[in-house]
Order: structure tokens, then C-alpha cells, then sequence
């Protein structure tokens, strides 16, 4: 199998994490199975390069660990956790594209290894192909789906448009998230509860935790990308200043730093690389930004751990909490035991 284990994600329950490992290598097994295209060897190869590369399964692992609030072992859930997991690989290939990427996962993006054109039709084969899933698990499924796709993409526009523009307010950037990340977060989370039949008021504040875990996810990566080592991130760091994607430390740096003239002026001449990238992680890491975004992480941990505070006591409701604890930690945010 070549999904990856998430380290210090292990379920607190030795039963609930086993089960939980078991019910993953069945999605995996059938995400390789859902790419197979008979009629087009291409096909077939570009659409499960990315599932072959690896991945953490993120995604189908809330979608299940949700089920545990109605019917854990209801069969929705593997197609269910599919769904998710190709709308998420097709994102992948579509960021590729956009972010002119030269790797993904350790190998060659789609982009470098074919060519943009079949990265792009391969990822909007992908959200067919969980489109298609969707319609066996219902109308309200099918629905879901298709609006978090539209906010996907409407986060993806939304991060473009932005790009490289020193002058945004932080709530920009914040929407840009929650749209491009969180939101698929949150669908993970109501769909497992959807097709487990779980009650409706657990549907609902899974669909928000959902939310908050995904902030935190998002914002816990922006931090990293400024303070980890290269080593950590298996990357350079500053990927996102590259790009021109001003996250929430470097917005809050350009309006409060004592030296946001400066890092104006760096950030002035487009994406930084080089003396003007060193310098402008510089500023951003010693001015308190990371501070900052770190009391945002914390935020949304806490209201991630309050919303799964209200489900039923056991151990899935442990491991949504260790879960969201987990994002704070790895970036050095603090949240009150």
C-alpha cells in the first residue's frame, strides 16, 4: 500500500487505531481500483501516479473516524472516503499546474513528468471519477460534493487574484483558506457522518469541526513553511513567498513589523528568491508574526476541541481532540490542556 502513517497521529485506542488502519488500506485498495481505465493506458498511468507517490489519506481518515458517531461499519464509507480522496488528488494536479511545481510527493509533478495539458485533464478526470462515486451514496451526497468542489475552485481564483499583492488584509487571506482548505476538511467530516447515518445534530458539529481543523491545518502549514528546517519540510523553506503566497505571518508582518518598509520593498519586486527570500524569512520569524499566527492555530485547536467536547464520549471523540492538539503542537502553538 502506498499510503503513508501520519507520525504521532496514532489513535489513543489501541482497537479504534487498528480498526481505523484496516478500513484505510481498504480505501486504498479501492482508490487504486477507481483510477483503472481499460480504454486508456495514459489515462490509467497519469490518474494514479499521484495515488502510487504516496500520500497520508488525511481526508478518509476523518471521513471514517466521523462514521464512528453512527455506523462505523456502514459500506458507504469506503466509496465515501474515495469520493474525498480524488477530489483532493485532483486538486493536486490542478495546483501543480498553477504553481509551475518541478516535484510532488518526492517525484515529478504530472506537469514536469507529461505536460500541463494532461495535468489538467487528468485532474478534472479525477473530479468525475468522484462525482460518479458520489451518485451511489445519494442526492444530498452528490450535492455536498459538488458545492465543496465549487468552493475549491472558488479559493483556488480567489488565491490567484491575490498573489503577490502586498496591500490585503489579513481576513483576506483567511477567507482564501477556508475555502481552499477547510472547506474540503469539513466536507470530509459531515460526509462520514452522513453515510454512518449519524444523528443530525452530530452531523453539524462535525461539520464544524471540520472547519476549525482545517484552519488550523492551514495555518499550522504556513508557520512551518517559514520556521521548520528544510529537513522537516522536506523542502525549502519559504515555498510560499516563491510563489507569491503571502500567508498570515507575512500580512501581519507588512502591517505591523517595524520593518515592513523594508520588506515591502523586498517583496516589491515579486515573489523573492535568493539574499531577498533569506531576508524576508528573516523579518518575518524575529518580529512576532509567527507569534501571531500561532495564537490564530490555537484558536481555531480550541474551537476544534470544544465542538468535539459536545460528541459522545468514547474513542473517536478522543481522537478528533488528539487530532487537533496535534496541529498545535508540531507548530508551537499553545492550547490550555
Amino acid at each position: 500500500m502506498s499510503r503513508r502513517v501520519i507520525p504521532g497521529l496514532e489513535a489513543p485506542d489501541a482497537t479504534l487505531e487498528a480498526d481505523v488502519r484496516n478500513r484505510l488500506d481498504q480505501v486504498e485498495e479501492a482508490l487504486e481500483k477507481s483510477v483503472r481505465v481499460e480504454s486508456s493506458g495514459l489515462l490509467s498511468e497519469t490518474s494514479s501516479y499521484l495515488i502510487a507517490a504516496g500520500g497520508k489519506r488525511f481526508r478518509a481518515m476523518l471521513v471514517l473516524l466521523a462514521g464512528y458517531f453512527g455506523d462505523p461499519t456502514d459500506p458507504r464509507l469506503i466509496p465515501a472516503s474515495v469520493a474525498i480522496e480524488l477530489v483532493h488528488l485532483a486538486t493536486l494536479y490542478h495546483d501543480d499546474v498553477i504553481d509551475e511545481a518541478d516535484s510532488r510527493r518526492g517525484a515529478p509533478s504530472a506537469n514536469v513528468r507529461w505536460d500541463n495539458t494532461v495535468a489538467i485533464l487528468t485532474g478534472d478526470y479525477l473530479f468525475a471519477r468522484a462525482s460518479e462515486l458520489s451518485t451511489d451514496l445519494g442526492t444530498d451526497v452528490c450535492r455536498l460534493l459538488a458545492r465543496t468542489i465549487a468552493v475549491l475552485c472558488d479559493g483556488q481564483i480567489r488565491e490567484v487574484d491575490s498573489s503577490a499583492k502586498i496591500e490585503q488584509p489579513e481576513s483576506n487571506y483567511l477567507q482564501i483558506i477556508n475555502r481552499k482548505t477547510a472547506s474540503l476538511i469539513s466536507t470530509s467530516c459531515r460526509l462520514g457522518a452522513m453515510c454512518s447515518d449519524a444523528p443530525i445534530e452530530h452531523v453539524e458539529i462535525l461539520d464544524g469541526f471540520g472547519d476549525a481543523l482545517g484552519m488550523a491545518f492551514q495555518l499550522s502549514d504556513d508557520i512551518m513553511d517559514i520556521t521548520a528546517s528544510q529537513l522537516e519540510l522536506g523542502k525549502e523553506p519559504g515555498s510560499d513567498l516563491r510563489l507569491g503566497v503571502y500567508t498570515l505571518p507575512v500580512l501581519h508582518s507588512l502591517a505591523t513589523s517595524g520593518r515592513r518598509d523594508e520588506l515591502a520593498r523586498l517583496l516589491g519586486h515579486g515573489a523573492p528568491d535568493g539574499e531577498r527570500l533569506d531576508r524576508a524569512l528573516e523579518i518575518i520569524r524575529e518580529d512576532g508574526s509567527i507569534e501571531h499566527a500561532r495564537e490564530a492555530v490555537a484558536g481555531e485547536v480550541a474551537r476544534a476541541v470544544g465542538l468535539a467536547e459536545r460528541l459522545p464520549l468514547g474513542p473517536a471523540g478522543h481522537a478528533l481532540v488528539q487530532l487537533a492538539r496535534f496541529l498545535a503542537h508540531r507548530c508551537g502553538a499553545e492550547v490550555p490542556a
